[in-house]
């Protein structure tokens, strides 16, 4: 009987010890990133996103990833969202434990990219406004986003890159493995735009530079550094090799 009792205990103590694990309440959205993604959907015009309610964990929101440990936003993903908007609202910035950061396919028509606030997202790898609408200089604080591996403006033609700007944003991104800039006016003399790849994105896999405004201009020799470089795309740029 006292062994019977005995068994009888473990397993009351077994159930309460897995009912305390069961129950254990999940980390949910740090309440400061909350008010700065509602303060991000109210900069959109009637912005289909039903699941961002106040009042609810904001984790679990479309296009919202969450660190599991901290509850702060590491991931947002909004793209082909149809999104509208006449200003990138500063609270997107407040978001600074950002990895990914997806705008893509959105309408963002002719607004122009901030000058500051870019620099805050330290810890972002992946950034995309491809087909996105923005306009203007691309930011040279993007340059202070030194684990960035993917960065894909593509395909929005009022962005460009004035020399030497080009240089200053990728002078610190050596961990890029891809470059989309397709459409991105880049204004470069000679064969100065593959030097500068050359010497700053040695990990460089994946280049797309279709129909950027440098027809014409050389390819230089330094340009074979980029041993890593697995697709490559410089059509309309009628590029020629330069010799050493």
């Amino acid at each position: 009987m006292a062994c019977t009792m005995q068994h009888l205990d473990t397993l009351i103590l077994l159930l309460i010890c897995s009912y305390s694990v069961d129950t254990t309440d999940a980390v949910t959205c740090h309440p400061d990133q909350a008010f700065s993604l509602m303060q991000l959907k109210r900069s959109f015009i009637a912005a289909n996103l039903s699941s961002w309610r106040a009042g609810t964990d904001c984790c679990h929101w479309e296009g919202v990833t969450c660190d599991m440990t901290s509850g702060r936003v590491i991931s947002l993903d909004l793209r082909e969202l149809n999104l509208k908007s006449r200003r990138l609202d500063p609270a997107l910035f407040d978001l600074t434990s950002l990895r990914n950061l997806n705008l893509s396919f959105n309408v963002f028509t002719r607004v122009p990219l901030p000058e500051s606030w870019f620099e805050r997202l330290t810890d972002l790898l992946h950034l995309n406004f491809s087909c996105s609408g923005v306009s203007g200089q691309i930011p040279l604080e993007i340059a202070r986003l030194k684990k960035l591996v993917t960065l894909d403006f593509s395909d929005n033609p009022e962005l460009y890159f004035f020399e030497p700007s080009l240089q200053t944003v990728l002078s610190n991104l050596s961990n890029l493995r891809e470059l989309h800039l397709d459409s991105v006016e880049i204004v470069s003399g000679g064969s100065t735009w593959s030097v500068v790849l050359a010497h700053n994105v040695p990990k460089l896999e994946i280049l797309s530079l279709y129909g950027c405004g440098i027809s014409g201009s050389s390819i230089h020799s330094s340009f074979s550094r980029l041993r890593s470089l697995k697709m490559i795309n410089l059509g309309y740029m009628a590029a020629h090799w330069q010799g050493s």
